[in-house]
């Protein structure tokens, strides 16, 4: 489908503030902005345009917020928001999984726009047989082009003939018009189905175009393979993919929400799970259970295979992370965490005993400490300091994958609620903020003195 334009008369309504509409696709532009709250703050923000900021996935930003931080806005949605907001100039961008993107104001959480993409999927393990998102839309963090002003999303959509598909559209971020929309479902083998595959993976744009992860649902029911598929940004139907355990099935690319890493020279880094049923012994199935470098059209450049994964032992429970000195990090439930070269992906060093349970999201890393903060499960934020190879303290209190603003460290805890913030250099806790209910794997991002939280209902900010 060509990009959509706007006629000149839509765009005098919308001046007006009269535009609506109405139906499974269509935006909807807000008439009014209130001022801002008290204490917010109103400057131009530096952009946060995808998972963890940066194509290498650091999640390390400059900035700073306040000593004393408080709650400036909460703004119910009426659908969770399982992926990290996006932030452009004065703009945060989510996706729920009511399939909505939706543009808030930042200083005020004021909806300015809104652009359904279609019916998402609901009785979700009675349709696919299990899972445990419903309803299911867009579960994944949106990603910006800020060079084109263009936000991409993904969501499961329900077609009027009851068909699955993951849908993929390019909408202005001032305006909320759609300028790209396609399928973007991986070409599968036969007898496999949509439905199956689960898109938690964050968007990661290069290349000129949205690299698209793809697992399976909670409990790996049906029959599916890991993928990542890249869809042109300006040519719709232009799609490359990757394919997991060719040799067998499963091998997810799910990084608990993480995205893929890009590296300078375009290249794509991802990381695997297991294979399907768990291998009893050492998974040896294709790619599974790997880090894996791809070309920008998704052909494999290089792998390393966690050399101990069995069983349901994913080293795609987080992202790979692309470190100074051309390393590249990745951890997986093995609680193994390599340290690989990034050119060739042939080992640098293994640090064993990271969080002794799952870790899962994406780390961060502080290049003025050289030290790496990787989210466990079962709680607490486990340091790794690069140089010396070794494990740090596990910073107690929080789960979510981790952020860092100008030193400071901040991670949420999921699902009970609540924002933590620790010294990247002392690991000392220096403030605790209350929020409601989160998703799993929640993760905050930050814009101009400001952090922004996708919850169970919407969206919180704090500064």
């Amino acid at each position: 489908m060509r990009p959509l334009r706007v006629l000149r008369v839509v765009v005098a309504f919308w001046a007006l503030g009269l535009l609506t509409a109405c139906g499974d696709g269509g935006v909807h532009i807000s008439a009014s902005t209130p001022p801002a709250a008290p204490g917010a703050p109103t400057s131009s923000a530096a952009p946060w345009p995808g998972y963890h900021a940066d194509q290498a996935r650091t999640g390390s930003v400059s900035g700073a917020v306040a000593d004393q931080a408080r709650q400036l806005w909460k703004t119910d949605l009426g659908a969770a928001v399982y992926g990290q907001p996006v932030v452009i100039d004065d703009t945060v961008i989510v996706g729920t999984e009511e399939n909505e993107v939706v543009a808030l104001d930042r200083s005020t959480g004021k909806r300015l726009w809104s652009f359904r993409l279609g019916r998402p999927l609901t009785d979700v393990a009675q349709r696919a047989g299990c899972g445990n998102i419903d309803p299911l839309g867009i579960t994944s963090t949106l990603a910006i082009d800020v060079q084109r002003r263009e936000v991409f999303a993904v969501g499961e959509v329900v077609g009027d003939d009851g068909s699955v598909h993951h849908r993929l559209v390019g909408l202005d971020v001032g305006s909320g018009r759609e300028l790209l929309h396609e399928n973007v479902d991986p070409p599968l083998p036969s007898g496999e189905k949509t439905i199956n595959l689960l898109q938690r993976v964050g968007l990661a744009l290069g290349n000129g175009r949205v690299y698209i992860g793809y697992g399976g649902n909670f409990g790996d029911c049906g029959t599916y393979h890991g993928w990542l598929v890249g869809a042109s940004e300006t040519q719709p139907g232009d799609l490359v993919s990757f394919q997991v355990a060719r040799d067998g099935e499963g091998g997810a690319i799910w990084l608990s929400g993480g995205a893929p890493a890009i590296g300078a020279d375009g290249s794509v880094y991802v990381t695997t799970g297991n294979a399907n049923p768990f291998p009893r012994n050492l998974d040896r199935f294709e790619l599974t259970e790997s880090v894996v470098k791809l070309s920008p059209k998704l052909d494999v450049l290089a792998s390393f295979k966690d050399p101990t994964a069995s069983a349901d032992e994913d080293l795609a429970t987080g992202n790979p992370v692309l470190l100074p000195d051309g390393l590249v990090f990745a951890v997986g439930k093995t609680d193994a965490g390599h340290l690989l070269r990034a050119s060739d992906l042939s080992h640098v060093a293994t640090i064993a005993g990271v969080c002794g349970s799952d870790p899962d999201g994406g780390p961060a890393y502080d290049a003025a400490t050289d030290r790496l903060f990787v989210p466990c499960r079962d709680g607490g934020i486990q340091v790794i300091d690069v140089a010396k190879r070794k494990l740090g303290n596990r910073l107690p209190g929080a789960n979510g994958a981790p952020i860092i603003v100008g030193g400071t460290v901040w991670a949420a805890t999921y699902p009970g609620g609540g924002l933590t913030a620790y010294s990247a250099r002392s690991g000392q806790r220096t403030q605790h903020l209350t929020t409601d209910q989160l998703p799993t794997f929640a993760t905050p991002s930050y814009a101009g003195g400001m952090l922004f939280l996708g919850t169970r209902t919407g969206v919180v900010a704090f500064g």
